[in-house]
């Protein structure tokens, strides 16, 4: 296949910060590599870099655009200085928008994230200027866009890696997941639009039918203040011993609950793609969602959503999808089909159309 033709040598990314296991630095790092692939010069900088990606990520205040470079990629999904600095630049952006948490959401629980979500929000209007293109990783996300003024948008969904999901079980665990059942599941940070309260309340009386289930909230706790809340509703509930807490885990771990797992519930009321719900289609785990955001667009016709959050009701329906193996084998048959155009020749093929319209890479 012969190599594109590209209109500049450098096609650069710029992400706020750079984390393992960060759905936005995975996305940045994917298509770092499918630009060299292409023959771009690429790096990926950001602004906050986890120790252990100095080696992949460089720091912002290195990046200085090349001779002859136009177009840079910014992945926003926070408030910070980066956008200064950007939009200071002798360069047109690509945004690559993944949505940012309205800030009443963290109104009561850190007024930290409440300013820089505040700030985001801010700082999409001062980037649209600036833009040439605005890229949403969900058609939820790109409504947004369009409704702040971006012209043109398109779609570029988060990719989900094979490669990380086809590893060995971490066999001790999976044989301690699967002592006792069934087992709800939930992968995401504490905060709290991620709702992990309602699914504690789920649990509560999915166990008036089902005394032995188990819920798996699988996340890392950054906000003190509402993990504390949280486990101290889970011990006045007396779920203590139901509720499991690993906190952030290990790629083998993360599979290792997917695949041991009964079902995948998901209760969040602000989701601008949820990777994990992409990850459990993939996985053959049947999923049940909160009709929120993004969430509809991303299960597609796959899935259950539900409207409500009426306790009774949906215990009663986790309990028939326990239960009901010809419901379960086709939920999973529709997920694994939909999965498709999360993986690499889709996406891949999705970004190289985007950019040959904008000129960066001929037809």
């Amino acid at each position: 296949m012969p190599q594109p033709k590209l209109s500049q040598s450098q096609l650069n990314q710029v992400v706020v910060g750079a984390s393992l296991g960060d759905a936005v630095t995975d996305h940045a790092l994917v298509i770092r590599d499918w630009l060299r692939g292409w023959g771009f010069q690429s790096q990926l900088y950001a602004l906050h870099i986890h120790p252990a990606l100095a080696s992949e990520v460089k720091p912002l205040s290195a990046y200085h655009p090349g001779r002859g470079e136009r177009h840079l990629i910014f992945h926003h999904s926070i408030g910070s200085e980066t956008v200064d600095v950007l939009t200071n630049l002798p360069v047109e952006l690509i945004l690559i928008y993944h949505n940012i948490t309205p800030a009443g959401f963290f109104t009561y629980a850190d007024p930290m994230w409440t300013r820089l979500l505040t700030q985001g929000r801010q700082q999409l209007h001062q980037l649209r200027p600036h833009t040439r293109l605005g890229l949403a990783v969900s058609e939820f996300n790109a409504a947004e866009l369009r409704d702040a003024g971006y012209q043109p948008t398109g779609v570029l969904p988060i990719m989900l890696d094979e490669s990380r999901y086809t590893i060995p079980l971490n066999d001790n665990l999976a044989a301690s997941l699967r002592a006792q059942g069934p087992l709800l599941l939930f992968v995401g940070k504490f905060a709290p639009h991620k709702k992990q309260e309602d699914l504690v309340k789920l649990l509560f009386h999915y166990r008036q039918l089902a005394p032995h289930a188990r819920l798996a909230l699988v996340g890392d706790p950054w906000l003190p203040d509402y993990t504390a809340w949280l486990n101290d509703m889970i011990r006045r509930l007396g779920l203590t011993e139901a509720v499991l807490l690993p906190g952030r885990v290990n790629q083998q771990d993360m599979v290792t609950y997917y695949r041991c797992a009964d079902l995948f519930v998901s209760m969040s009321e602000h989701e601008g793609f949820c990777k994990p719900l992409i990850e459990s289609m993939y996985l053959a785990l049947p999923i049940l969602a909160y009709a929120s955001t993004a969430v509809p667009g991303t299960l597609g016709q796959t899935g259950i959503l539900f409207h409500d959050k009426d306790y009774e009701a949906l215990a009663e329906l986790v309990d028939i999808l326990q239960h009901d193996h010809a419901l379960r084998q086709r939920l999973i048959q529709r997920q694994q089909a939909h999965v498709q155009q999360f993986l690499a020749p889709a996406i891949r093929a999705t970004l190289q159309q985007h950019l040959q319209t904008l000129g960066v890479l001929a037809p």
